[in-house]
């Protein structure tokens, strides 16, 4: 109260003993209440000085925020000395606040920088490392890159090399290709030339071995046969024998048949004759025994004549009256006319276009393989 008197303590009331008058309460008594002279700085620290020594005696100070029955009890002296101090600790709390906020800031910059610069760091590493990493790259391409340089050079070496290879090559083939037309058409010439010459030969199979030594030659064995079979020709025929021997020179004893005896005969009208006289009859002996008479070829001429065999055999059966003529050639008559061929491939061509003659020859499996074969 302003009168300075005190009143008794309540049940919720501070203990309020008497303290020491401080010039606050001189100038509050004296400035009429004026709230705006508190904030003279000469107030403000003699009221520090004051609250200093009233510390020891906290506990007689009124602490606890007041209720409105507590508010109503206070003196303005103890009111004014209450919102001072509350202002007091409400800027040391804020001031306690922003320090601690502050601090966390800080803190909690610090922690962001660090680990901002821990992972720039770890960047950085990783940076040089891949850096690193970039440069044995580079060096390896460059390496890569010679290594391909000096493939290519080589690749382009060999190309060059394998260029003149192959026309190499090419020329050889061309060499061989014209060196092996060259030996066929030697081996044919050599093959006619081997006919030429044994045209004028007689083949005869089926003569015991030493019969021509009972006969005192081989002229008086052929007259013998000659008689014997051809007796129209006997006349015509005598000594017509200008050489004569027997085939293989050696005799081998194992073999069951005898040998061949070639005869040449000078006059190839009169062999032609005596083989057209041995197709007609078809069978001739020798003092009784059945011997047989054809011309004498080559192995290659023989060879060929021989693969005509089943196609001969099925056409004389069917009445083609086929023949194999010198060297190797086939005729039949077929549309009442006179078929030749060389070779089995011209026959097949015919044959494509003649049904009538693909029956005669479908039992031919030779024919029909060599058709399978070609088609």
């Amino acid at each position: 109260h302003k009168d300075g008197k005190t009143r008794d303590s309540g049940p919720n009331r501070p203990c309020l003993s008497p303290q020491p008058r401080s010039p606050l309460d001189d100038h509050w008594s004296t400035s009429g209440g004026n709230l705006q002279y508190l904030s003279s700085p000469l107030i403000l620290e003699q009221y520090e000085k004051t609250r200093k020594e009233n510390a020891a005696n906290k506990s007689r100070c009124y602490i606890n925020k007041p209720n409105d029955s507590m508010a109503e009890e206070m003196t303005e002296k103890e009111f004014r000395m209450y919102i001072i101090k509350m202002i007091r600790e409400a800027n040391d709390e804020m001031k306690e606040q922003m320090q601690a906020l502050n601090d966390r800031t800080n803190r909690q910059l610090k922690e962001q920088i660090q680990e901002a610069k821990d992972h720039f760091n770890k960047e950085l590493e990783i940076l040089k490392k891949n850096q690193t990493e970039i440069l044995d790259m580079k060096e390896i391409i460059n390496q890569i890159k010679n290594s391909i340089e000096s493939i290519s050079n080589r690749i382009e070496h060999l190309e060059d090399r394998t260029s003149d290879i192959e026309d190499k090559i090419f020329n050889l083939e061309n060499k061989v290709e014209q060196t092996e037309k060259m030996v066929r058409n030697h081996e044919q010439n050599l093959q006619e030339l081997w006919d030429i010459m044994k045209r004028p030969n007689l083949r005869i199979i089926g003569i015991e071995e030493g019969l021509e030594k009972q006969a005192k030659g081989m002229n008086n064995l052929f007259n013998e046969i000659i008689s014997e079979n051809f007796p129209n020709l006997k006349n015509e025929m005598e000594n017509q024998v200008q050489e004569a021997y027997r085939t293989p020179n050696t005799q081998n004893y194992n073999r069951p048949t005898p040998r061949h005896i070639i005869m040449k005969i000078p006059n190839i009208q009169n062999k032609d004759r005596i083989l057209k006289a041995m197709r007609e009859k078809n069978q001739i002996t020798f003092r009784g025994k059945p011997i047989w008479i054809s011309a004498d070829f080559s192995i290659q001429t023989l060879k060929a004549r021989r693969a005509w065999n089943n196609i001969f055999q099925a056409l004389k059966e069917n009445g083609c009256q086929p023949r194999i003529l010198y060297p190797a050639k086939l005729t039949f008559k077929f549309d009442d006319e006179i078929k030749s061929f060389h070779d089995k491939q011209k026959l097949k061509e015919f044959t494509k276009r003649k049904p009538a003659l693909q029956n005669i020859l479908k039992g031919i499996k030779e024919v029909i393989s060599y058709c399978l074969r070609e088609a």
